[in-house]
Order: structure tokens, then C-alpha cells, then sequence
């Protein structure tokens, strides 16, 4: 998605296309270490460019669905992803000063008329996935992606409940740092 910077309007410009999921997929498995996780279609960016005096704002969202590892099953699922798009494209003149040379993660620094957003658009992407993904649990306790019971599971979606159990037969975690702690207060 190599856009003209010059030719965006002070009225700004829409675009609303997809960016091609191929690349896209390389960069996951680069990183994903042995992890199936793969965009299944083009991801759609859905941005509008408002040039001003200090740069071209960005906002919008880029949206796909992206085929990950359900921390219920195991199996890969798809579920949607959805990543704000919040930036200012500053070419080096735009910059302010020497205070400027800190990294910016909502300054996109470009040199030239012409600006490439697909790497960036994919790195706001790949930077929403989380690898400890779980999906939500509907009203009987089931995945609402795989849909397979969880009642089972210990982990609860978006909220922890009621004091830790003790595991049987032995102290709890906060007991024994008690202990540790107490232990060494009576040393010293």
C-alpha cells in the first residue's frame, strides 16, 4: 500500500483495501516458534489520511482473521482481529528538534514523497496478537469459539474470583512467602 504523501488532501482521504496476507503469514511463522498461526484472508485496512502542517494523521483500523491456537483445545481456530491505527507520518523536516530523535510509537518518520503503510499496517497486526489467547466463555460454560465445555478449566474469562484454593496437602503460595519472610526477619 504505497500511498503519494503529497497528493493527500488537508480535507483527507479514505482508503479502505486489503493488504495482501501472504507477507503477512511469513512474518508470523518467523517468530511464532513451531506455533500454527496464519491469517486466513487479506486483511482489510480501513484508514483515513488528514494531512496537516506537521505531518499526515492516520486513523482507522486494520481488521483479518487470523487462525491461532484456542487455549481451551488446543486446535487452531479463526477468530477476528482488530487493531486501532493511530498515527502521525512526520517526514525528518516535519521533526521538531533534537528532542524528537526519541522512538515514537505513534510517529511514523519517512523520508521522500512516498510512504509504504503495508509493513506497518502488518506490525500493528501482528503486535494486537496475543500467544496466551484464550476466547470468552458463554453462559454454560463453554468456549464460544470451539465450543467445547470448559467447565473443567481453571482459568476464568477476564476476571479472577474467590481467594486461592490450597493445593491439597500443602501450603499455599502466600503462605510460604509468609514463611520465607518471616523467617528471615527472626534471623536478621
Amino acid at each position: 500500500m504505497r500511498i503519494l504523501v503529497t497528493t493527500i488532501p488537508f480535507s483527507g482521504m479514505t482508503i479502505d483495501a486489503p493488504i495482501p496476507k501472504d507477507p503477512l503469514n511469513v512474518r508470523l511463522q518467523e517468530g511464532s516458534q513451531g506455533e500454527t498461526l496464519a491469517f486466513t484472508d487479506d486483511p482489510i485496512a480501513d484508514i483515513t489520511l488528514t494531512r496537516t502542517h506537521g505531518g499526515v494523521l492516520v486513523k482507522g483500523v486494520i481488521s483479518g482473521t487470523c487462525r491461532q491456537g484456542c487455549s481451551t483445545c488446543g486446535d487452531p481456530v479463526a477468530h477476528e482481529v482488530l487493531a486501532p491505527i493511530d498515527w502521525i507520518l512526520q517526514t525528518t523536516s516535519d521533526r521538531a528538534g533534537s528532542d524528537d530523535d526519541l522512538d515514537d510509537p505513534g510517529v511514523i518518520v519517512y523520508e521522500g514523497e512516498h510512504l509504504d503503510l503495508e509493513e506497518h499496517l502488518q506490525e500493528a497486526l501482528i503486535l494486537t496478537l496475543s500467544p496466551f489467547w484464550h476466547p470468552a466463555r458463554d453462559a454454560q460454560d463453554r468456549c464460544t469459539v470451539c465450543k467445547r465445555d470448559c467447565s473443567g478449566r481453571s482459568w476464568r474469562s477476564g476476571n479472577v474470583s474467590g481467594p486461592a484454593e490450597k493445593p491439597p496437602g500443602g501450603a499455599s503460595l502466600g503462605d510460604l512467602l509468609k514463611g520465607a519472610l518471616g523467617g528471615t526477619k527472626r534471623k536478621g
